[in-house]
């Protein structure tokens, strides 16, 4: 079924294709770096494989995007919304499960399985140990997951917005469209009263 331009326009504005893209290269790297933390990490590989999945199906999602954007219809902008709520969905779950995992909490470091904790005057290095493979390994998951967090708010944000405009689309600017002017009909009886006003004035 196709949109009315008013429909299309509305769609268009939330600029699909650009944020589709992001949704891919996003997914990519979430895939990419999850799959690094499951072979360094082996306590949080269940929550590592729900990020993995979320990559893949971010991955899909942005693809629909981008071919939405090119060719929006009420089929695939209904699509769309379906799967970037779902994404949002995966995205708020994703975070919940890796949020507990990261280390930092306030002033400190700690990691739960290996009991160590940093004080944050002192060097990360110097009280962990320099050149300890292990503290350079459980910095690094730090890290991976502090930027698969980011996005997971990121890729959050953007499915909101586009189901947003997306329903918009549907519907809002649907009624502009629903109650066109009747041009013809009202020219038709314009004319009728101008004839009858003449009749009038000309005493007929």
């Amino acid at each position: 079924m196709s949109l009315y331009p008013s429909q299309i326009k509305a769609f268009k504005s939330s600029e699909p294709k650009t944020l589709g893209a992001v949704e891919i290269i996003i997914g990519l790297l979430t895939v990419i770096l999850s799959t690094i933390v499951y072979k360094l990490h082996y306590h949080i590989q269940r929550e590592v494989i729900i990020l993995i999945l979320n990559g893949a199906q971010l991955i899909i999602t942005g693809i629909v995007l981008v071919h939405t954007g090119r060719r929006p219809s009420k089929c695939l902008v209904g699509t769309t919304i379906v799967l970037q709520l779902l994404t949002a969905a995966f995205d708020i779950v994703g975070f919940g499960l890796i949020a507990r995992h990261v280390p930092f909490r306030g002033e400190s470091y700690y990691y739960r399985d290996t009991e160590w904790c940093c004080d944050p005057l002192h060097s990360v290095w110097a009280c962990c140990g320099e050149g300890d493979k292990a503290g350079q390994k459980e910095f690094l998951v730090n890290g991976i997951l502090g930027t698969l967090i980011g996005f997971l708010v990121l890729v959050c944000i953007i499915g909101l917005v586009v189901a947003l405009f997306g329903v918009y689309a549907l519907s809002v600017s649907a009624i502009k469209e629903m109650t066109p002017i009747p041009t013809s009909t009202a020219n038709a009886q314009y004319g009728a009263g101008g004839q009858a006003r003449t009749n009038v004035r000309n005493g007929n």
